[in-house]
């Protein structure tokens, strides 16, 4: 009878390396946010939403432009997510459209 080593009896998932803590796609996905003007949502680590579109954006801070109020400047150390807005996305589609 063979003995077997302490490793062989680790299943696939244990022996799979993790993902990696940064891809470098953050910038690329902004960039498309930005020039497509889609419309954001950005979650702030203390708990308050802010929605616009990005206009502008460096390795510091994000531009959030808004139609009804002012615009704004975020740190993104301040920004806990993003995720575009699935409420003003219809709306900007209809909005693109009647441009077009």
């Amino acid at each position: 009878m063979a003995i077997r080593t302490p490793h062989e009896y680790q299943s696939r998932r244990d022996r799979r390396q993790a993902a990696p803590e940064t891809t470098f796609r953050e910038a690329e996905y902004i960039d498309r946010l930005s020039k497509s003007r889609t419309p954001v949502v950005v979650k702030l680590i203390d708990g308050e939403e802010i929605r616009g579109w990005i206009e502008y954006y460096d390795k510091d801070i994000i531009r959030i432009t808004r139609d009804t109020q002012p615009n704004l400047f975020i740190y993104k150390k301040r920004v806990k997510y993003l995720y575009e807005d699935p409420a003003a996305a219809g709306q900007h589609l209809r909005a693109r459209e009647a441009r077009a």
